[in-house]
């Protein structure tokens, strides 16, 4: 069932947005959702792009109204290039600022969005009382100034809505065009003629969010959209919102690489299958555990004890000894050796010598008993102790 379902992702993979708060799948206040919703019930439809502009051109006819609505980030000379060869041929673009970053410029036609400078934010009218904005069907505008808001009425050409509501930090700049709105001296929207069609370029986007909407704000917006030609079919640009927000874990459901993800989750489920279920019963291993060395001296002692002869024991206990102990080094004076060993055992350094004697005399031996053998190795393994660098008790 759940491979089922994950070899069905490549065919159909549910949307989740492009990553940035004000996109057209947020719901938030700053998003347009209820937008792209609007635009999609009101004209014959409406889609979201999410491929490179570059491609996406391809597909538009010349009848669409392409809306770039505050992305992430502006067009690149390419993008700009590819976008004004299709209005040029026909086409409707409606481009707005993002508030947090609203400067670009289309440098071909010589228009620009910029901040507003504080002169310019003082000569914006102020509102009359409430009762005067009903009667004109008027509503405030915000404009951020530091920490405080100036209050100011925006004025469009549209002829059933004398004034809207406009949050703007900025202005559009253009030496041609029409103006479709404006605030005092500041122009807000301008309509522009290019080649065959139209280019719209607004100093905001916050007319275009769910917060507008809910504010009485669908009609301009869907006025703005219209003032181009019919709406016929909108497409709202999702793809600079896509490549201009920073993505890590979103980046490998991006399109690009979602068929190389499908692929990893089908290998992963696999693999986890593959050793979550056994096949016939289980195999014995091939390898033994290996036995730590206590054991096998334990073994070796049984073989000895019952061979019942420790010659082959003691032969080599003796020999380890005297290579410890370098006699051969100092063969005619072993005394230089044996007599230190002796001081320390608190014996005679001739009883020391001969006993050495006795036991490598018994070692070459055909049989030593195991009595005879434990007495041996008891005390020349005292000799041993005391033949160590720095002993002075022997127990």
């Amino acid at each position: 069932m759940f491979l089922c379902a994950l070899l069905s992702l490549h065919l159909w993979f549910p949307e989740f947005g492009t990553g940035a708060f004000n996109d057209s799948y947020s719901s938030s206040a700053g998003g347009k959702k209820a937008f792209y919703l609007l635009m999609d019930y009101e004209s014959v439809g409406a889609e979201r792009n999410r491929v490179p502009l570059t491609i996406a051109i391809s597909s538009l006819d010349y009848e669409d109204s392409l809306c770039l609505l505050g992305p992430a980030r502006y067009p690149s000379p390419l993008e700009w290039s590819s976008l004004l060869g299709w209005v040029k041929e026909g086409g409707h673009l409606i481009v707005s600022a993002n508030h947090e970053h609203p400067e670009f410029k289309i440098e071909p036609l010589n228009i620009s969005v910029s901040y507003l400078d504080e002169t310019e934010r003082e000569n914006i009218p102020i509102a009359e009382p409430n009762s005067e904005i009903k009667e004109e069907s008027s509503l405030s505008l915000s404009l951020k100034k530091e920490h405080s808001l100036l209050e100011g009425k925006a004025t469009t050409v549209f002829p059933d809505t004398p004034s809207i509501v406009w949050k703007t930090n900025a202005q559009v700049k253009s030496k041609t065009g029409q103006t479709l709105i404006s605030l005092g001296e500041t122009k807000q929207a301008v309509r522009m003629k290019h080649g065959f069609g139209e280019i719209i370029v607004a100093a905001s986007s916050e007319i275009f969010s769910n917060q507008s909407m809910v504010d009485g704000g669908s009609v301009p917006a869907y006025r703005l959209i219209e003032s181009v030609g019919e709406a016929d079919y909108v497409v709202i640009d999702e793809s600079l919102n896509a490549s201009g927000t920073s993505k890590v874990v979103a980046l490998l459901i991006d399109p690009t690489f979602r068929p190389l993800t499908i692929q990893l989750l089908i290998t992963l489920l696999v693999f986890g299958w593959w050793h979550s279920v056994r096949f016939g019963p289980i195999l014995s291993s091939h390898i033994l555990p290996r036995h730590n060395i206590v054991s096998h001296t334990d073994n070796v002692g049984n073989l000895h004890y019952k061979n019942g002869n420790g010659r082959a024991l003691l032969y080599a206990y003796v020999k380890q000894l005297f290579t410890e102990l370098n006699l051969r080094r100092f063969q005619g004076e072993e005394h230089r050796v044996i007599d230190p060993i002796a001081r320390r055992l608190k014996e005679d350094p001739q009883k020391v010598k001969s006993f050495l004697k006795q036991a490598a005399k018994l070692s070459k031996s055909e049989k030593v008993s195991r009595q005879q053998l434990g007495d041996l190795i008891r005390k020349l393994s005292k000799i041993r102790q005391a033949a160590q660098p720095g002993s002075s008790r022997i127990k």
